[in-house]
């Protein structure tokens, strides 16, 4: 079921969308560069919570018509009408 939020409720899923995918990237990133096992398995546990914490934002977003992963034209055409309601111009 899709569910329509404020656009407060979809800035806020957005940011959180980009951060935990940047967290996601830099713990990956971090756990090719370290050689201590103790620091590794630490890695692997934080880049596990945070890709089930983007995949629970991603499934939140998705339902509420916030984000369209497997719909292009729909997710342009979203985008186009937020773009259109944040600066008051046609495009």
């Amino acid at each position: 079921m899709t569910h329509r939020m404020s656009n407060r409720d979809e800035i806020i899923a957005g940011d959180l969308l980009h951060g935990s995918k940047a967290a996601v990237r830099n713990y990956a990133n971090a756990l090719t560069e370290t050689t201590s096992p103790q620091v590794r398995d630490t890695l692997k546990r934080q880049l596990n919570e945070a890709i089930t914490f983007h995949d629970q934002i991603s499934q939140y977003a998705v339902n509420r018509g916030m984000y369209m992963p497997h719909d292009i034209q729909g997710q342009l055409q979203h985008d186009m009408s937020w773009a259109r309601q944040v600066t008051g111009r046609t495009y």
